[in-house]
């Protein structure tokens, strides 16, 4: 599912006049989103999504690598790994999922990370060359990358819920232990 990414297009007309100035085009869209899922303790139909976008001159892999490192390492206050594997999303070409050591047992393997060492945290790529032609921008010129995370995934693992489902439960319980 697209999720965020059908609002690419808009951002990337609304801020193509930053690449003319030699500016990059740098997005950060929240919403919340729905899905066909199967619910279980770490899926939700319904939760909360950012999709970051970023396009200039040179944008490359490593550069989308390390700028979602760099966050959640920050984010977890801890030095973690980041791998990606090949995956397929309809507005990035390549796509992967990225990937980071376990917050919770470091790569020794826990229930949370289902004793593999490693928790996917979402999608990203490289912004497919004909999204950016659709937006006006030559890709010859620019390159871009683009990633879509579910907002609830990373707190789940920061303050250590066990359930997802819990966020839209409604339950006063769970939210006063947030004050």
């Amino acid at each position: 599912p697209a999720h965020t990414s059908t609002m690419q297009n808009r951002m990337l007309k609304k801020h193509k006049s930053n690449l003319d100035k030699s500016r990059p085009i740098a997005v950060l869209i929240p919403d919340r989103v729905f899905r066909n899922e199967d619910l279980d303790a770490r899926h939700e139909h319904t939760f909360y999504q950012h999709e970051g976008i970023y396009v200039d001159k040179g944008a490359h892999a490593g550069m989308l690598i390390a700028t979602l490192k760099t966050f959640f390492q920050s984010y977890y206050g801890k030095e973690l790994e980041a791998k990606t594997q090949p995956f397929y999303f309809p507005f990035t070409e390549p796509s992967f999922e990225f990937t980071t050591t376990c917050v919770f047992c470091d790569k020794k393997g826990c229930n949370i990370c289902s004793f593999s060492g490693w928790i996917e945290l979402g999608g990203c790529g490289m912004i497919h060359p004909n999204v950016l032609k659709m937006a006006g921008i030559d890709p010859n010129v620019h390159t871009g990358f683009a990633w879509g995370f579910g907002i609830d995934r990373p707190v789940m693992l920061k303050y250590n819920i066990e359930d997802v489902r819990h966020f839209e439960s409604g339950k006063l319980e769970f939210l006063r232990q947030f004050k």
